[in-house]
């Protein structure tokens, strides 16, 4: 036998008030009623065993209380990506303290479409936009619409775009500044392009630690990537083959994903490169990925469990309709110096025996 589900109405008729007392008062919605009136409403729904109708709610209310997450790639969700997990984690913790649920959109779809109706569907408030691609056609085409979302760890030129991210720029500056006190000279530069915002800025410190050191700017050696999902299985090829083309006169280099870092500092011992002794190496995030690489990595850290809980409060903030005090919010990066850097070598001395080339690398 089915158990009758008690409703908002039968709440009402034991209290003695109106269904849109008890929607107030059960909703948060509760100014200007009386104390009274509030404790009786709630202790006879705690006691007749009243649950919200979360559909109900909805359309009372005009809100869910969840908030939409999309990843760059949905396999992220459950990949071994460190990035991914630490915001996540900030993500959980301040919907958490705002009593706020989570609705993850996993689904690969064929095109940005299907994804841009769900999200405009009502099914949360607002949704947070983590890490987009190059030739991103979502997040234009939600802020048109006036969606409210917020992006992580990017922006795009648009006069509707709120964004939480850290310090690209100084961390790109740290990185760089950071090789060139140890006396290098030559620094490879991986980055995802300059059509995404934090490669472009992270580029920009790089360039201006370089000129501030009077180097000339072709000391720093670029290789861009394409930032279109999960790391290509061709990125180890491709990137030791840049090593190769440049070696020796590159001494140290600056990544700015620690993912594709790690893979190339841990391939490098089979064709003979020594990390530090003949290229020192910068990672970014400085996750567990930097600090259980062997050797571990010197990385530039970003709060990202805080990045995480800011996007948070400044989603709620949009979607409560409050005025921003900024539509961008940048938090500070530090350095954490690990094995993986050191002193350049002397230019009259060559490397370890490369053996680059060899076994398809």
């Amino acid at each position: 036998m089915s158990i009758r589900r008690v409703r908002m109405i039968d709440v009402a008729a034991a209290a003695g008030v109106s269904r849109t007392t008890v929607s107030f008062v059960l909703s948060g919605r509760d100014a200007g009623i009386p104390q009274e009136t509030k404790q009786r409403v709630l202790r006879l729904a705690r006691q007749m065993g009243y649950r919200h109708n979360d559909a109900a709610l909805a359309l009372a209310t005009g809100r869910t209380r969840r908030l939409g997450i999309v990843l760059n790639d949905p396999a992220s969700f459950v990949g071994a990506d460190s990035y991914v997990a630490h915001i996540l984690s900030g993500v959980y913790h301040g919907a958490l303290g705002c009593d706020y649920n989570l609705l993850m959109h996993t689904a690969r779809y064929a095109d940005w479409h299907t994804l841009y109706g769900e999200i405009l569907s009502g099914a949360a408030d607002g949704t947070l936009l983590i890490g987009r691609f190059e030739k991103d056609e979502l997040t234009p085409a939600l802020l048109e619409a006036g969606a409210p979302v917020v992006c992580v760890s990017y922006q795009i030129a648009h006069p509707g775009c709120c964004f939480v991210d850290c310090d690209n720029e100084q961390g790109g500056y740290l990185a760089v500044k950071h090789l060139i006190e140890q006396g290098h000279t030559q620094i490879g530069f991986f980055y995802p392009g300059e059509t995404l915002s934090w490669g472009r800025e992270r580029l920009s410190g790089a360039r201006r630690a370089v000129s501030e050191a009077g180097l000339p700017p072709e000391s720093l050696i670029l290789l861009a990537w394409q930032e279109s999902g999960l790391i290509s299985p061709d990125w180890l090829q491709e990137a030791m083959q840049f090593l190769k083309a440049r070696q020796p006169a590159m001494t140290g280099l600056v990544s700015c994903e620690e993912g594709r870092i790690r893979q190339v500092v841990e391939a490098l011992p089979e064709v003979g490169i020594k990390v530090p002794e003949d290229l020192s190496v910068v990672s970014f995030n400085s996750t567990e990925q930097s600090a259980r690489c062997r050797p571990p990595l010197t990385s530039v850290a970003q709060p990202l469990d805080e990045i995480g809980a800011g996007a948070v409060d400044m989603l709620i903030e949009r979607i409560e309709g409050k005025e921003l005090p900024e539509r961008c919010r940048r938090f500070p990066v530090k350095l954490d110096v690990r094995d993986s850097t050191g002193p350049a070598r002397s230019p009259s001395v060559a490397p370890a025996k490369s053996r680059l080339g060899v076994n398809g690398l």
